[in-house]
């Protein structure tokens, strides 16, 4: 029995070994960022040698970019249902099965968009106060802009995910330029988080349709995250006044009223509440609701825990270190496998052949086991048959 498992260990690690991919995606500041806010930047070769090999297998969607009617507002070319399940769009009331919409019961998801802008001091100074971690659905532009604040939060703990380079509407734009805007912002994170790559993203205005979702799950591995109730806090200027006239709060105020009564809900499903870090009267409305949303009885939590999942595609949390290397692997089904998988024995994880990734939600979640990750292709091969000749050394002690 002692020689089996011995062999179960050695087949088990030959099969991770196997299972690598060549690191190909992002390598650290190999090249100038796009300009700010400019919509659909250039992707990389590589990102896209990524896209059209997803493409070629069938796993991008042909439907075309939807039309841009205004701030929010879409609509699709004649003859595209954007409520067919093979399109789905968000915008246009379609909800994908395959987003994160809810929470689970009695759990409220913490998260601010468009950060870091105006009122990311105030927010990080809050969530310390009262001991919250947060995700922070972040702009590659803003986080060009202010990287000191993407630090401050990065620094105190908080979780860092996507939310586009320039805030367009997702669906209205080329597979080109969805790259660029998922891609640099990507990139922005995994260069200034200490090499961290996001797992996460949400699309701006929860514009997204299944092209969209495929781009980003398939070349970028990240999951897409909505939400069920909105404050529409991003209408309220800096000088508490209402840019959007009846469709919006009038004012700090009235957003606080708002996540009150948000918090006054059933707890079935959880809560996730659109908010935006823009300005100090947007977080104020969040820190004024807080002792009625603890009052009620939520569990409150970033997006990922709410479902006890890893908060990077290389790290699992706000302080574990991230696989420490010069590129990182292709995410094509980093992220799906280790969301999906349950935790197994060892025998089962050789049973289950060359599916898993090498981010799985046991004890091979550990820094150094994860580590192996980063090896050369030349250790990789010496890996591999180094662990073949101890194989065949255990199978003829037998």
């Amino acid at each position: 029995m002692e020689s089996f498992n011995r062999i179960c260990l050695m087949l088990f690690l030959f099969l991770k070994l196997s299972n690598q991919s060549d690191p190909r995606l992002f390598q650290r500041k190999v090249a100038n960022y796009p300009a700010m806010d400019v919509v659909g930047p250039k992707p990389k070769p590589e990102w896209i040698t990524a896209y059209e090999q997803e493409k070629a297998a069938g796993r991008i969607p042909n439907i075309p970019p939807a039309i841009k009617l205004g701030p929010g507002s879409i609509k699709y070319p004649s003859g595209v249902n954007p409520l067919d399940p093979n399109v789905c769009s968000w915008t246009m009331g379609c909800k994908s099965p395959h987003d994160i919409n809810d929470a689970p019961d009695g759990m409220m998801g913490i998260s601010f968009d468009d950060g870091p802008q105006g009122g990311a001091v105030e927010l990080l100074r809050f969530l310390k106060s009262v001991n919250q971690t947060a995700t922070h659905f972040m702009i590659g532009s803003r986080i060009l802009g202010n990287p000191k604040d993407f630090q401050a939060a990065l620094t105190q703990g908080d979780h860092i995910a996507v939310h586009t380079w320039s805030h367009p509407l997702m669906s209205t734009l080329s597979d080109q330029a969805v790259l660029g805007e998922i891609g640099w912002t990507l990139q922005i994170i995994f260069d200034l988080s200490g090499g961290r790559l996001p797992a996460y993203w949400r699309p701006p205005y929860g514009d997204a349709d299944n092209r969209v979702r495929a781009i980003a799950k398939k070349v970028f591995g990240l999951q897409t995250v909505i939400w069920n109730h909105d404050t529409n806090d991003w209408c309220v200027t800096s000088q508490d006044t209402n840019t959007c006239g009846n469709a919006g709060p009038a004012n700090q105020a009235a957003v606080t009223s708002e996540i009150k009564g948000f918090a006054a809900s059933s707890k079935s499903p959880g809560l996730i509440i659109l908010e935006h870090e823009i300005t100090v009267h947007s977080v104020r409305a969040f820190s004024d609701s807080w002792s009625t949303i603890k009052a009620a009885g939520w569990d409150t939590r970033p997006i990922p825990s709410l479902f006890n999942h890893p908060w990077y595609q290389n790290a699992i949390g706000a302080f574990d270190n991230p696989i420490k290397l010069n590129s990182v692997l292709n995410a094509t089904s980093y992220i799906n496998d280790q969301l999906t998988r349950p935790t197994k024995d060892l025998t089962s994880d050789v049973i289950a052949s060359t599916s898993n990734s090498s981010l799985s939600q046991n004890s091979t979640n550990s820094p150094q086991s994860r580590a192996q990750s980063g090896m050369s292709r030349k250790e990789f091969k010496s890996g591999q048959f180094f662990l073949v000749f101890m194989i065949i050394s255990l199978f003829s002690q037998i």
